[in-house]
C-alpha cells in the first residue's frame, strides 16, 4: 500500500499489508468496517468473520492503483437502518472483537464530512 491513503489505519501481524478503520458519516451513529488490502491479497477469512456478525459488503468504490478498499456496514433499527445507542454499543463491540480476532488493534474510528472526507 502506498501514502496514498490518508486516514490511520489499524494494521496486523497476522494479515501483512492489510489495514482497518471505522469509517462514521455524521449525523449517524452507525459506521463502516472499511479494510484496505493489497490487489490479489484480500482477506476472505476477515471478510467472512465481517459477515458472520452482521457486516454486509456495501457498494465498492472504483478499483484504485493502491489496492482493493472493501467496505462493510449493518443496518440498525433507527431511523433510515441506523443505530440507536443499545445498537452502536452491541455492534461496536461485535466488530472489534472480530477484527481482535484477526489481529487488528486500536482501530480508529474515522469521522468523515458530508462529502465523504475525513
Amino acid at each position: 500500500m502506498t501514502a496514498a491513503i490518508n486516514p490511520p489505519l489499524s494494521t496486523s501481524p497476522l494479515l501483512p499489508g492489510v489495514g482497518v478503520s471505522l469509517n462514521v458519516k455524521p449525523p449517524q451513529v452507525a459506521f463502516n468496517v472499511v479494510v484496505f488490502s493489497p490487489e490479489g491479497q484480500e482477506p476472505e477469512e476477515l471478510y467472512e468473520g465481517l459477515r458472520a456478525v452482521g457486516f454486509k459488503p456495501r457498494p465498492q468504490p472504483p478499483q484504485s492503483p493502491d489496492g482493493v478498499r472493501r467496505s462493510f456496514g449493518r443496518d440498525g433499527t433507527g431511523m433510515f437502518g441506523g443505530w440507536t445507542i443499545p445498537e452502536r454499543e452491541r455492534f461496536t463491540a461485535e466488530a472489534r472483537r472480530t477484527l481482535r480476532r484477526f489481529g487488528f488493534a486500536f482501530v480508529p474510528e474515522i469521522r468523515q464530512t458530508a462529502d465523504g472526507l475525513p
